[in-house]
């Protein structure tokens, strides 16, 4: 498995050279990349349909983490009344890529069994990171260049690898345009990056371990 690659994030770096990716129409410029990748002993098609639909709250230390990531959040709607309007929300029982529609991010674009690229403009450094007018569709996203935001893409790839064998990488992408926004981005990174990136390492382990177990036709053979 690659190890995270992190850098300070600054303006319109990056995204040059190499294949063109899906992610690339959406953020080709870019201040900080972390990429996750491992490779597995599985076609393609079964990596992406594993992929998109594991559910990271099977694992508790992840569940654990996510929670903890959104806890500022869900404290500043207590405290300021913003969530009450619509109710008292049920615990969430699934965390996986399309859950993730459903908490602020734009489906940005899909090559089935290939690449999903997921998308997001917010201030994470601040306790209630969306804002009324960021973008809610992937034209909006690719358009958008407003300063005092971060332009975060998030993507799943799938590649094939030799015979029956697949790489899987996660990357994430973060574009921001003004200095300031840049040096609360950092402050919030240097805190939340190290368990970002664990739950990342975690999702790989995760998939490793889905991908093990048996299929229907797998338990039927064996009881035959």
């Amino acid at each position: 498995m690659s190890a995270a690659r992190a850098q300070p994030p600054e303006p319109d770096a990056g995204g040059a050279g190499g294949p063109r990716l899906l992610m690339d129409q959406f953020l080709p410029e870019y201040g900080l990349a972390i990429v996750h990748a491992d490779v597995f002993r599985a076609p393609p098609a079964e990596c992406y349909e594993a992929a998109r639909e594991m559910d990271l709250f099977q694992a508790p230390l992840a569940r654990a983490l996510l929670r903890l990531r959104a806890l500022p959040q869900r404290v500043a709607e207590t405290v300021t009344g913003r969530g009450r309007t619509r109710g008292a929300a049920a615990p969430r029982g699934t965390f996986r890529l399309k859950d993730m529609v459903g908490l602020g991010w734009i489906l940005l674009g899909e090559t089935p069994g290939a690449e999903m690229v997921l998308g997001q403009v917010s201030r994470p450094w601040k306790s209630v990171p969306a804002a009324a007018d960021v973008p809610t569709t992937p034209e909006q996203f690719a358009g958008f260049s407003q300063p005092g935001y971060a332009k975060i893409a998030a993507s799943l790839r799938i590649d094939p690898y030799g015979i029956g064998s697949s790489i899987v990488t996660v990357e994430t992408r973060v574009a921001i345009r003004d200095e300031k926004s840049r040096r609360r981005f950092r402050r919030y990174w240097a805190l939340v990056g190290p368990f970002s990136s664990l739950i990342r390492r975690m999702a790989l382990r995760q998939l490793a371990h889905e991908l093990r177990r048996p299929g229907p036709q797998d338990d039927g053979a064996a009881g035959a």
